[in-house]
């Protein structure tokens, strides 16, 4: 009598990745909160970077 063991190793492969996984899970939400936009200031502040980087090209050249 032969025996095909292909079945039976994915089921027991099945069943030790899920028990591996078990042992990682952690609580995951399905969706990531909103992220907040920056104040004034913020803005600002890179507003004027960019200005003084545009101004110092300006007279590199």
């Amino acid at each position: 009598m032969r025996t095909t063991l292909g079945p039976a190793r994915k089921l027991h492969l099945d069943r030790a990745a899920r028990t591996a996984g078990e042992a990682f899970a952690f609580d995951e939400p399905d969706t990531t909160p909103a992220v907040k936009s920056g104040t004034f200031g913020s803005s600002l502040l890179w507003l004027s970077i960019a200005a003084v980087a545009i101004l110092g090209l300006g007279f590199a050249f």
